[in-house]
C-alpha cells in the first residue's frame, strides 16, 4: 500500500516538472528574433520593394534543382517573391560567390548557397524577416 502511494507521488512529480517548466517559460520567457541588415543595395542596382529571394539564372545540377524546389515551395507559402537575375546583378551587390540573396527595400539581408545548410538558413531568415516586417524589429509571434 505504501509502495503504491510512493509510485503515484513519483509519477505526479515527473509529470509536474515539464508542465511547471513550460508555464515558467511562457510567463517569464522572452523569445525575440531579429535579423541584421547586411548592406544596402547600391542605387545603380535593381531595387526590390517586397521581400524577395533573388536567384542566379544559370543552370543547376540535379541536387541544386532539388534545393531550388524547396525554395520555390517555401516562397509560395510565405509573403515573398522569387526572381531570377543574371550574374551581373550579383556582381553589382558584391555577392558573386553566393547562389541566392534575401533582399527588400531596406537592403541585403543575407547571401546563401544552394546547399542543405544554405537553404535551411535562408528559410529560417525569411521567416524572421517576415515576422520583423509584420510586427516590428526584434519581436516574437
Amino acid at each position: 500500500m505504501k509502495n503504491k502511494g510512493l509510485k503515484r507521488t513519483f509519477i505526479f512529480i515527473v509529470l509536474l516538472i515539464p508542465v511547471a517548466w513550460y508555464l515558467i517559460l511562457q510567463l517569464f520567457g522572452d523569445n525575440r528574433f531579429s535579423l541584421a541588415l547586411m548592406a544596402e543595395i547600391p542605387s545603380e542596382c535593381q531595387q526590390f520593394e517586397e521581400i524577395t529571394i533573388v536567384s542566379k539564372s544559370d543552370s543547376l545540377s540535379l541536387v541544386e534543382t532539388n534545393y531550388m524546389n524547396r525554395v520555390i515551395y517555401a516562397v509560395d507559402k510565405r509573403k515573398a517573391t522569387l526572381v531570377y537575375e543574371s550574374i551581373s546583378f550579383f556582381d553589382c551587390i558584391n555577392q558573386s560567390d553566393v547562389d541566392l540573396v534575401l533582399i527588400n527595400k531596406e537592403g541585403l539581408w543575407g547571401g546563401y548557397n544552394l546547399t542543405r545548410e544554405g537553404v535551411d538558413q535562408l528559410l529560417t531568415e525569411l521567416d524572421i524577416l517576415t515576422l520583423q516586417q509584420s510586427y516590428g524589429k526584434g519581436t516574437s509571434r
